[in-house]
């Protein structure tokens, strides 16, 4: 009986995730082919998801996330520390910067983006809270990949392509890039996940060595000079003390 309730429970929570910030609604047999399953077992789920609240059926035939799903996102928002303590300093660190403030954690093999405040200027980098990105490109990607486990990074450098011409895909100059990392406890990227663009980013530690999230600055190629990369560094570091000291007490 148990491992039947708990094997509908995980066949509950595979509908919800194949909801994503790309995927706004999906019909039945999207939903089957996403978690696997036959179209008659999961109409049972969908329709029992739907009578909860977490989904809504809506024009077309088609299944979205509910308002139960929203409150309960709402609810988990207002209890996530971190967010209550990393908005204030991030916003204080656009307002420095003028440039777009992003907070990226692991989720599922990728990075993820779990907070982010907006540039001052016309010509921005803009991402959602949501948006997941390759952890083997990228400023932050690096950053989170210097200090995880080395059956991670060894999973992440098997996907190593080149996403543009400045993309890092060789091995040896990959591992010495996040040593680097570690190094410094900084990461830039020139263009390496998307030309035109350059980040950096910083960790946020819950101890000397363990890193769950890292702040990033990202701004147009055109303006990014040096001096200005440097600077912000600076002052990201400082932020990432900042937030750092709330949330973990040191």
């Amino acid at each position: 009986m148990e491992k039947n309730t708990i094997r509908s429970l995980d066949r509950g929570l595979a509908i919800l995730s194949c909801f994503d910030i790309h995927t706004e609604s999906l019909a039945l047999n999207q939903i089957a082919e996403r978690v696997n399953l036959s179209v008659a077992t999961s109409l049972r789920f969908v329709n029992a998801l739907v009578e909860y609240g977490f989904l809504k059926k809506t024009d077309g035939k088609r299944y979205s996330l509910g308002m139960k799903a929203y409150i309960l996102g709402v609810v988990a928002m207002s209890h996530f520390k971190i967010h209550r303590v990393a908005q204030p300093i991030m916003t204080a660190l656009r307002d420095e910067t003028r440039e777009a403030i992003s907070l990226y954690t692991f989720e599922d093999e990728e990075r993820v983006c779990c907070q982010h405040v907006e540039s001052l200027l016309s010509m921005r980098c803009a991402v959602r809270v949501g948006e997941r990105f390759p952890l083997w490109a990228g400023a932050s990607g690096k950053c989170l990949l210097a200090y995880a486990a080395p059956e991670v990074v060894e999973r992440e450098m098997a996907k190593l392509h080149a996403m543009t011409d400045s993309t890092i895909v060789d091995r040896d100059s990959f591992l010495k890039e996040l040593q680097q990392v570690r190094e410094t406890e900084q990461a830039v990227s020139h263009g390496e996940r998307e030309q035109g663009i350059v980040s950096l980013a910083v960790p946020i530690f819950t101890t000397r060595n363990q890193v769950d999230y890292v702040l990033s600055v990202a701004a147009p190629a055109s303006r990014a000079t040096p001096e200005l990369v440097r600077k912000y560094i600076a002052l990201s570091k400082d932020a990432a003390r900042k937030i750092a000291r709330q949330i973990y007490g040191w």
